[in-house]
């Protein structure tokens, strides 16, 4: 039957492009409220679209932000072990639009790459799942069952998923919940994350004046808000690159033999880094080698500034006001929650009473680490060797995905957490893009993945 499955694959690629150039065009924006139109409509396609495969209880879940699609195929019975796939229809902002080569919602193939917000992060790759369960379908059904939950806010840090997860365990109940929303480090090089970092956002607001001011006239007796955020700004960070804020490292986690002996074999140089990123010199914290730096510790970034005249010419004025974006990437033990309350409580230590510091957090995921001798992890190496032809690396993840701890705490499954993009997919920038040879082989290593789950029921279920 995997054989016809595969046949059944290859055969229907024009088709299921097609529909997935249909589902991009679909400008699902999670984070700005004028897209809630179009998200419902993301969500809806995908019901239908899983509806019209054969899955049961297709339906959209309504939530107090963005709606959850779920789906369910039962037929391999009971004896079977039963995989949850998981997977986000929500994308980025196109912004800066002037920087697409194509427009971000037609998406356009150009050579072997489909480009569009979304084809990578995470419809194309999600999508490449759903495509090996039609695959199955049509050869008869998959030899495990398989449950579907997709969600519209994986890019806001999925407030209202987590919610869900717990309280449908059994709807939800599962032996392992496959993830497709990452990247392989080649073409030819699967990878396999064994955890992800999690996800601490802040929005720092320094006032000052009740309007912006002549700095000729004030200046030197009135306090600038944006010199002071730039002073508070740059005393959470050294010139080591470690983050300076009272115990920041306190819960990090120590990496074992095992997780040290992974990072040492991960075939990333900084030849390779330097090439993706155009950067002229490598950076990060000291005394920490790059694939620790990229992965294992924890990291604090300025994303954005906002203050004062910005636009051409010149503008003497004193602004009543200044802001700052800082996000910091988190590692185990530490709790996004309690390094919120840290930061603050430092900020506002530091801050002047000549204005006001309000500090307020956007969003936090925890990190979290899967059991890579777990038999369904495992089951991920002879899969990616069939349609890849390549045995994949086990190692940590730089990215956060938001949900896997609350996936693995509440329906107590492993996350196999793996991806078909690659390092230059431009996610969450202009001319995102998907490698259309990834895509077709990670159908068929879906497949080979399915059947090889059920190859080790005894010691899944």
């Amino acid at each position: 039957m995997i054989e016809e499955a595969i046949s059944h694959a290859r055969a229907a690629r024009a088709q299921r492009l097609a529909l997935l150039c249909e589902w991009l065009r679909i400008p699902s924006v999670s984070m700005e409220p004028a897209y809630a139109g179009p998200m419902a409509e993301a969500a809806a396609w995908l019901r239908d679209h899983l509806a019209r495969l054969g899955l049961s209880r297709a339906e959209v879940v309504p939530t107090a932000g963005h709606p959850i699609v779920y789906a369910e195929w039962l037929g391999a019975g009971p004896a079977a072990p039963t995989l949850l796939i998981y997977g986000h229809y929500d994308v980025q902002p196109a912004d800066p639009l002037d920087q697409w080569r194509t427009p971000p919602f037609e998406p356009t193939i150009m050579g072997d790459d489909l480009f569009a917000r979304g084809a990578s992060d995470d419809k194309g790759q999600l999508f490449a799942l759903v495509c090996a369960v039609e695959s199955w379908l049509a050869a008869g059904g998959p030899p495990c069952n398989v449950k579907l939950l997709v969600e519209g806010e994986e890019e806001v840090s999925s407030a209202n998923l987590a919610p869900f997860v717990h309280a449908e365990r059994e709807r939800l109940a599962c032996d392992a919940v496959l993830i497709a929303d990452s990247a392989m480090l080649t073409p030819q090089l699967p990878l396999v994350l064994v955890g992800v970092r999690g996800n601490c956002y802040l929005d720092l607001e320094v006032r000052g004046p009740a309007t912006d001011l002549h700095s000729g006239t004030y200046g030197g007796a009135v306090e600038n808000p944006l010199n002071v955020l730039v002073r508070l700004l740059a005393r959470l960070q050294g010139d080591d690159r470690s983050v300076l804020v009272p115990g920041f490292y306190d819960d990090v986690r120590e990496l074992g033999p095992e997780e040290r002996f992974l990072l040492a074999a991960a075939p990333i140089t900084e030849a390779q880094v330097l090439a993706l990123t155009g950067a002229p010199a490598l950076a990060g914290e000291a005394g920490y080698g790059l694939v620790e730096r990229l992965t294992a510790r924890p990291t604090l970034e300025i994303h954005g500034l906002i203050g004062g005249y910005t636009g051409p010419g010149k503008k003497t004025i004193i602004p009543a006001a200044a802001r700052a974006k800082v996000g910091m990437r988190l590692v185990p033990d530490q709790n996004p929650h309690t390094i919120a309350e840290r930061v603050a409580a430092f900020l506002h230590a530091n801050c002047p009473p000549t204005v006001t510091l309000r500090v307020e957090a956007l969003g936090d995921s925890w990190p979290a680490l899967v059991d890579v001798g777990h038999p369904a992890v495992r089951a991920t190496e002879p899969a990616f060797k069939a349609a890849f032809g390549a045995a994949p690396v086990f190692m940590r993840g730089g990215g956060s995905l938001p949900i896997v701890r609350d996936l693995q705490e509440a329906l107590g499954a492993p996350a196999v957490l793996i991806g078909f993009g690659l390092p230059d997919d431009n996610l969450h920038a202009p001319n995102e893009k998907l490698h259309l040879p990834n895509f077709h082989c990670g159908v068929e290593m879906a497949i080979h993945y399915m059947a090889q789950l059920a190859r080790e029921r005894q010691s899944i279920v």
